[in-house]
Parts: structure tokens; C-alpha cells; sequence
């Protein structure tokens, strides 16, 4: 049940106290301060009703007319805030901010480089103010490098970072993703930003200026095919590849593709009812689980054939394996497939469209993610919780997203101090409201009520700030993690130890499963040459240990009591049966963090279900909005976007929900336990198409190369005379920007028509859309991709070249930010080139220090240098097991 106003005000509050200033709009950076917002933060947004898109852009509810308070997907995007309205542009509107930001912890921004800047809200003016401000800044590209000023949205960002390219069938065009998954991440990166500088300044006194680039943290995204790329000189451009939802495309060469293990089945398959999204997923990783699908389908004689008695026939003749599944497949419908193969030990899941993930799905409901609450203009709806608990901390939805300029009175009567006549003389003179729009009937009972009292903002806490040091440490430089994590945690643990932090990787004495995934180090496999292992665990140190011995227990034992944080991803309930559950172990660390990511978090009736990262692609709704528009794909194949990418959400909310606990108890003394879910996590990671179905009650289409959307709409992904594509949809260039494409087509004697003067008339512009993009689709497919893209962003149009990873390393602006970072490889007397960092972290660099660790590297270093083992004794240990 939600919480009444008395307990959300009485329960603690990881960001209490603190203020941020949001300048953002749109979706990601409004998404990052949402969750900051949920976590305790004052969250304060700076709009103007003339800029800001987030409120005239989206449905509205059914039968309202539409107006700045009745955007449905800005409503759940900006919960938790405050909202105010100031001209930035006149000086008194941009004094009154510069005395808020005075006297908060935080500012957020995500519009294009040098905006805020061009404002005098930049961060090295806003520093001047108060010394200790955390300043994150996410744009396109980022605030450096040659291509600063691109404009980027989430699908032209997923375009040039690779993502696009990794998603699709062989042969076809890109499927790309269905949603803007970089706005989706961006917000992410922006909020565990903001909590990673707020922990640096609470320890260290030192405020921070975050450079993000929306752009590149999708590069980081690409994983192991980087390094493929990099270390043993594979292209992504070849026979097979993108291999749809498989992991490997029958009849090509036999390369992993990204996806993990290379196995089958491993597909998406059409279940009874034929509906549009009647399908599930299936994968087996194993031959026990091979032959407990089998046993599920009945044992039928095609199955039993010695064509699928191995791995590598069930891969060689895998067009005639999925055809089988898909056969009995289409014999039940998707809910009733994924119970008989969960109960039999098969990973399976159905794949959700945004209506099931509302309406159907057991765990989500168990887990509270869809709760309502209640806006005053457009009524009670359902909102999205966060994919984490904290056991002292909730996160919190308290409010609906305010209604425009709500706020105001209580701001700048309230907290600033202005008289009510100095109030009402701002709206007067255009400060607080344009004079060219009406007010509305809230603002006006503003206007004739009574003076606001005076409460001033509160002083947030003065720090002292200690002399730089030239050694310049990560921000979570002293906090030491342990991590017990396989492919569902170690991204999580990436960020913390590339952030400074000193993370331990635990693994079983053989060396954690992760370490079997290729590719491989010139394709020798070996647990020490895992390119995606090397990927994803760097920065880090490692040990191997058998938590079911008992020698193994007390080791973990030790270790946790030296431990800020534990990070860890085995089934729920698996390390409280070893007597090493978070109750045991804070019971001699009570400052002990400890994070269960599970795939479906510690209660609920799926808890204990199977998983793969395309099976939670499946039911967390990505594959129900990514595919083809029909004419690419008759059968509206759901497409699994990218590799890897259920894991990387999951941990993109352990390490929010972890740093908030980190951010309590530097002022609590105090730790707390988190139960994360990857499932709740991909739920909530969809954009706006889930919004889509509970204000409209539409499930969206899956679409080439673009958005889903409820209704088919241009085409935007577009052939270039190089075979290669751009995301260069002609809806993307204003009417004002109109005549400087005519006049670059014309360059190239392709303008058609175009010149004409009625095209000059805003109502003929708009009217003509249609034949607008099938003469930009001919102008487009007499250049090449890069002339487009290019040429397109020279001239303010966000366009975006659908780029493989290959095409990435040594690419100019990555090369302008110091993105590439060169690891030593000493035991192989070799550097090589790795991706860095989504951001630029002033004064404490986030950065690769290491490769990653041999299995059971710092066995001795640890267990003896720091623990006190003989070497005796840890010899004795590795015989019985132990180590």
C-alpha cells in the first residue's frame, strides 16, 4: 500500500537536506532528478513556458484539452520535484537563481554545450557562489571534444555511439532499439553522478563539475565487441552479425556475437494466439537444461535426433531446432509456456508488451512497482517505483510532477525573501511569466493572496576544503567493496572500482562462469583470456574462495568486517543459508552496506525463475517495442536490443540505490541492505511506451530503426548511397531550419521542388511532411552516410550516423576526451587499447587503473598480506578446496 504524507515524512532519507537545482528538460536529465527527488532531495525545476518541450510534447489524458499541466509522460518523468518559472534572461530572473543556487548542493543541466555557460550559469561562475556545488552537465557529445556542440536525442546518440548497429537481423537494415534507451541510461548516469560528487564532497569538502556525454556512454555500452575490436582486430561488420536473438546465426562462422555463451536455443518464439506480442523466449545454456526442454515438449522424435544430441549440432542445424520449438511453441499461450519451463528447469519468459508489464505480470505487481498518485489537474494515475529497496532508506514517490510554475510563491516569497508586491510586480514585468501567455487560475489566487512567511532556504552545510592534492583519487577513493557477482553485478562493480573505489572480486575456486564467455584472446579459450570478462572487470582486485566450506566462511568473514559494501548476486536466500546473509554479517560491521541484485529480487513469485539477459529482455518489455516495420520483417519478429544490456540496467540501479546508502551513512554512521532486481530495473527502462499504456491505454509497434509508437509514423532510419545508414528523418528539421536544407539540397541539384514559395508557409510545411521525406530520402541515398550525418549536424539537425564499433576506435572527438585508455597486460607483455569513461570527472578522475585480475591473483596479497595467513596455510587451503 503507499505510504500516507505522516510516514513518508517520518521515514529517513538518504538525501535529506539536500537541494538540487534542475535545469533539465525533456527526458533524461528530468528522469535523473526524479529519482533523486524519490531519494530525499529538495529537487527545485528552473522552466520557462516557452522552452520547456517536455510539457507540449507526449498524449495527454483521454477527453482533456491539452495545456502545459496535462503532458502524461512529463508527469511521471518529473515527480518528486518543486517547479518554478524564471526568464534566465533578464537580470533579475537570473539573480534570483544565482541566490538559490547560493545556498544549494546541486545543479543538473542537459541541454547542448555552452548553453548555461552563454547564460552566466556555468559551472566556473556558479563555483565563485558556493565553492562546494556539485555541478553535473550531460550533453550529446559532451562539453569537450570536436563535435561539442552535435545535438543528439536518445536514438541519434544510440546511432553514432554503435548501438544501433548491434541490434537487427543479418542482412537487414539496423533494428536499432524502440525506445530512447540513452535518455532512458543518461538519466541514470546523471543521477549516480550526482551521488557519486555528493559522497566525494562529504568526505573531501570539494565540489565537482561532471562532463557526461550522452553519445559515449553508449560506446561503453558496446562491451566485449569493443575489445574484439581492439585486442584481436575483428570488425562487427560481417556475415552473421547482428545474429537477431540468437547467439550465433546458423551457416557463419562460428564467432561469438556478444550475447554471452554461445548457445541454442536461444530465440524468441510465437505462441498460441498469434497475437502481435503472443511470443516468448527460450534459452538453454546447458545440456541438462536441453534435455529438461525436451522432456517439457514431450519427448517428440525430431528432438531426439543425433543431429541435436550436442551443442554443436544444435547450433549447426539450428534453423531446423527453433522450427521444432516453434511448433510446440504455438501449441500454448506465452504465460502458460513460461510456467511448464520454469517448473522443469528451462529459462523462459514471455515477452511483455507495456500493457502486460502493467496488467499481467505477478512479480511487478508483488513488487509494488506501479503505484498511484494523485495530480491536480489531471487526476489519479499510476506512477513507476524504483527497482530497489532500501531497508532505512525507501525511495519514495511523495508528488506528482508539479504544475507549471507552482512553486513560485513558496520560492521566491518563501525561501528568497521577496515581499508579495516585489512577487506580483515580477509577473507584471515578464520575470516569473511571459506577458504573451495567460495565467492560470492557480497563478492568479498566487497573485491576490496573502504574503507567503518567510523560511528562508536553510544553510546547506559548509565544508572545509583541504588543498588539492596532486594525486587527484577516483571520487570513492577509500571505500573498499566486495564482490561476489556474475554477469548480473559485475558492471555495477566496474563503475565503483573505475570510480576509485577498491572492489574485490570473489569467485569460486575455479574462477567465476563469466570467465567461460567469449570472444577470447586470439580465440584460445582460457578463464584469463575472456575478452568480455577483461571488460567487465577491470579495475579490480581478485580472489577465488568456496563460501561452502567452512574455512571458506570465516575468510568472507574477516573480509566483511573490513568491508564498506558488499555487492552480490546469488539466488535469494542462498548467503543467509550459509549464515553469511546481511543480519549475520552487520552484526560485527554495523556501518555494512550490503546489495542483492537478483534477477527478480528477494520475495515475489518469480523469485526463483531463470534467467538469461535476452530472457529479461523479454519480459522486461524491451523486445515487445524493438523489430521492424513489416515491410523489413512480415513476421514482426520482437528483437532483443544489443547484448548484455539487461545486466548493465540492473546495475545502473545498484549503483544508485548503492551510493544512496553510502550517502546515509556519512551522515548516519549507519549501513543498510538493498534488494535490487534486474526485472524491476528493465520494467522501468522503456521510455515513455509504458506511460503510453497507462494514460492512453495503447500498446506500441515496433518500428526499423526508431521509436515504437502506438501509431505507425516517417520513416527515419535511411539508406546512404554507401550502404550505409542515418538517422536523418526530415520531421527533425524545424520550419525554421527548413530553408537551409533546401538551399544544401539544391547544392546538390536535389531540392525537387522544395524551392517553391508555397513551401514557405508553415501550414503548407506542415501539410507536406509526407513528400518532404521522400525528397530528403532521395537526397539522402545519392550521399554518403558521413556527408548526411555531418553535413546534418554542421548545420543544426540532429542527425546521426548509424556507426559500428570498429569505426569508433581512434575516432576524433573520443580521441579529443581521452576516451581510449591503454592497460597493461604484464604477464602478456602487451597494452592494449580498452573504452574509458562516460563522463569527465574534474579533480578525480574516473578511469581504468588496472586489467583485469587473474583468477586468484591476489590470493596471497590478501589473504595473507592483509588477513594474516601463513602461506602455509593458504597452501593447505588450496588443496582442501578452499582457495
Amino acid at each position: 500500500m503507499p505510504l500516507t504524507p505522516e510516514q513518508i515524512a517520518a521515514s529517513p532519507k538518504a538525501l535529506e537536506g539536500v537541494r538540487v537545482v534542475d535545469f533539465t528538460w525533456v527526458r533524461a536529465g528530468p528522469w535523473a532528478t526524479r529519482w533523486l527527488g524519490a531519494l530525499g532531495a529538495e529537487v527545485i525545476k528552473v522552466e520557462w513556458p516557452l522552452s520547456e518541450r517536455g510539457r507540449t510534447t507526449g498524449g495527454v489524458p483521454p477527453g482533456m484539452t491539452p495545456n502545459l499541466n496535462t503532458a502524461t509522460n512529463f508527469n511521471d518523468t518529473n515527480a518528486n520535484k518543486k517547479g518554478i518559472t524564471v526568464n534566465l534572461r533578464s537580470e533579475k530572473g537570473l539573480d534570483l537563481v544565482k541566490r538559490l543556487i547560493a545556498e544549494s548542493d546541486v545543479v543538473v543541466e542537459n541541454f547542448s554545450a555552452k548553453t548555461l555557460t552563454s547564460w552566466g550559469l556555468g559551472y566556473d561562475e556558479l563555483k565563485k557562489l558556493k565553492p562546494d556545488i556539485v555541478y553535473v552537465s550531460q550533453a550529446g557529445f559532451g562539453h569537450t571534444g570536436r563535435h561539442r556542440e552535435y545535438l543528439t536525442m536518445g536514438p541519434i546518440a544510440q546511432a553514432f555511439s554503435g548501438l544501433t548497429f548491434l541490434s537487427g537481423l543479418p542482412g537487414s537494415p539496423p533494428a536499432g532499439w524502440g525506445w530512447s534507451y540513452l535518455d532512458d541510461t543518461g538519466g541514470m548516469y546523471i543521477a549516480f553522478s550526482v551521488l557519486t560528487s555528493l559522497y566525494r564532497r562529504n568526505v573531501t569538502g570539494l565540489g565537482q563539475h561532471v562532463d557526461l556525454s550522452q553519445m559515449i556512454m553508449g560506446v561503453t555500452l558496446n562491451g566485449s565487441a569493443m575489445l574484439d575490436v581492439t585486442v584481436n582486430g575483428r570488425s562487427s561488420q560481417r556475415e552473421g552479425y547482428p545474429p537477431g536473438n540468437r547467439a550465433h546465426w546458423p551457416g557463419t562462422p562460428m564467432l561469438n556475437n556478444y550475447r554471452g555463451a554461445t548457445t541454442a536455443p536461444h530465440n524468441a518464439y510465437r505462441t498460441k494466439g498469434a497475437g502481435y506480442n503472443d511470443w516468448c523466449a527460450i534459452t538453454c545454456f546447458s545440456e541438462d537444461e536441453w534435455q529438461c526442454l525436451v522432456g517439457v515438449m514431450g519427448s517428440p522424435e525430431w528432438a531426439k535426433s543425433s543431429r541435436f544430441q550436442t551443442l554443436g549440432g544444435r547450433l549447426l542445424h539450428q534453423e531446423e531446432l527453433d522450427q521444432g520449438i516453434q511448433a510446440w511453441a504455438q501449441t500454448l499461450e506465452k504465460y502458460e509456456l513460461m510456467e511448464l519451463c520454469q517448473a522443469s528447469g528451462v529459462p523462459a519468459m514471455p515477452v511483455q508488451s507495456t500493457g502486460n508489464r502493467v496488467d499481467d505480470d505477478p512479480q511487478l505487481r508483488h513488487r509494488e512497482i506501479y503505484q498511484e498518485m494523485n495530480h491536480p489537474h489531471i487526476g489519479r494515475w499510476k506512477f513507476q517505483n524504483a527497482p530497489f529497496k532500501l531497508s532505512e532508506t525507501p525511495a519514495i514517490n511523495y508528488n506528482a510532477a508539479p504544475m507549471i510554475g507552482e512553486h513560485n510563491q513558496e520560492v521566491f516569497e518563501g525561501m528568497l525573501g521577496l515581499t508579495h508586491e516585489e512577487f506580483v510586480a515580477g509577473y507584471e514585468d515578464g520575470t516569473f511569466w511571459p506577458k504573451s501567455l495567460d495565467l492560470y487560475p492557480y497563478m492568479e489566487d498566487m497573485l491576490k493572496s496573502e504574503q507567503t512567511p518567510f523560511v528562508g532556504l536553510g544553510t546547506s552545510t559548509k565544508r572545509d576544503i583541504p588543498t588539492k592534492s596532486d594525486a587527484e583519487p577516483g571520487p570513492l577513493s577509500g571505500i573498499r567493496v566486495l564482490e561476489l557477482a556474475d554477469e548480473k553485478g559485475q558492471f555495477c562493480g566496474k563503475m565503483m572500482a573505475d570510480l576509485g573505489a577498491e572492489v574485490i572480486k570473489i569467485e569460486p575456486t575455479g574462477g567465476e562462469n563469466t570467465r567461460k564467455v567469449g570472444p577470447f584472446l586470439d580465440d584460445i579459450p582460457h578463464r584469463d583470456r575472456s575478452l568480455s570478462f577483461w571488460h567487465y572487470n577491470t579495475s579490480k582486485r581478485g580472489i577465488t574462495l568456496n563460501l561452502e566450506t567452512p574455512d571458506g566462511q570465516e575468510i568472507l568473514k574477516k573480509l566483511a568486517n573490513t568491508a564498506d559494501v558488499i555487492l552480490e548476486t546469488f539466488n535469494a536466500g542462498y548467503l543467509p543459508s550459509l549464515g553469511l546473509g546481511y543480519e549475520d554479517l552487520v552484526k560485527t560491521n554495523p556501518k555494512l552496506i550490503m546489495c542483492s541484485l537478483t534477477d527478480f529480487g528477494q520475495t515475489g513469485p518469480w523469485r526463483d525463475y531463470l534467467t538469461s539477459d535476452l530472457i529479461h529482455l523479454a519480459a522486461g518489455g524491451q523486445m515487445g517495442c524493438s523489430g521492424y516495420d513489416p515491410i523489413d520483417d512480415p513476421e514482426q519478429t520482437p528483437i532483443a536490443p544489443g547484448g548484455g544490456n539487461a545486466w548493465h540496467t540492473g546495475s545502473h540501479y545498484a549503483y544508485m540505490a548503492i551510493l544512496a546508502a553510502l550517502m546515509y551513512r556519512t551522515e548516519s554512521d549507519r549501513g543498510q541492505y538493498i534488494d535490487a532486481s534486474v526485472h524491476d530495473a528493465c520494467a522501468l527502462t522503456t521510455e515513455m511506451h509504458v506511460n503510453t499504456y497507462i494514460y492512453q491505454n495503447q500498446v506500441v509497434l515496433r518500428q526499423t530503426g526508431r521509436h515504437a509508437a502506438a501509431t505507425p509514423n516517417a520513416v527515419a532510419q535511411l539508406r546512404c548511397k554507401d550502404g550505409k545508414y542515418v538517422n536523418a528523418s526530415a520531421s527533425r528539421v524545424t520550419f525554421r531550419q527548413f530553408p537551409t536544407l533546401v538551399e544544401w539540397m539544391d547544392s546538390h541539384g536535389l531540392a525537387d521542388d522544395l524551392n517553391d514559395e508555397r513551401y514557405q508557409d508553415a501550414a503548407t510545411f506542415n501539410s507536406s511532411v509526407g513528400h518532404i521525406e521522400k525528397v530528403v530520402a532521395n537526397f539522402v541515398a545519392n550521399l554518403t552516410r558521413d556527408e548526411i550525418a555531418h553535413g546534418g549536424q554542421a548545420r543544426g539537425f540532429n542527425w546521426g550516423a548509424v556507426r559500428a564499433p570498429d569505426e569508433l576506435v581512434d575516432e576524433g572527438h573520443l580521441n579529443d576526451r581521452g576516451f581510449w585508455v591503454d592497460v597493461e597486460h604484464p604477464e602478456l607483455g602487451k597494452t592494449y587499447k580498452y573504452p574509458g569513461a562516460a563522463g569527465i570527472y574534474n579533480g578525480s578522475p574516473w578511469r581504468i587503473s588496472r586489467r583485469a585480475p587473474l583468477t586468484g591473483e591476489h590470493n596471497e596479497e590478501i589473504l595473507c598480506g592483509e588477513l594474516g595467513l601463513q602461506k602455509t596455510e593458504l597452501a593447505y587451503l588450496a588443496e582442501a578446496g578452499v582457495v
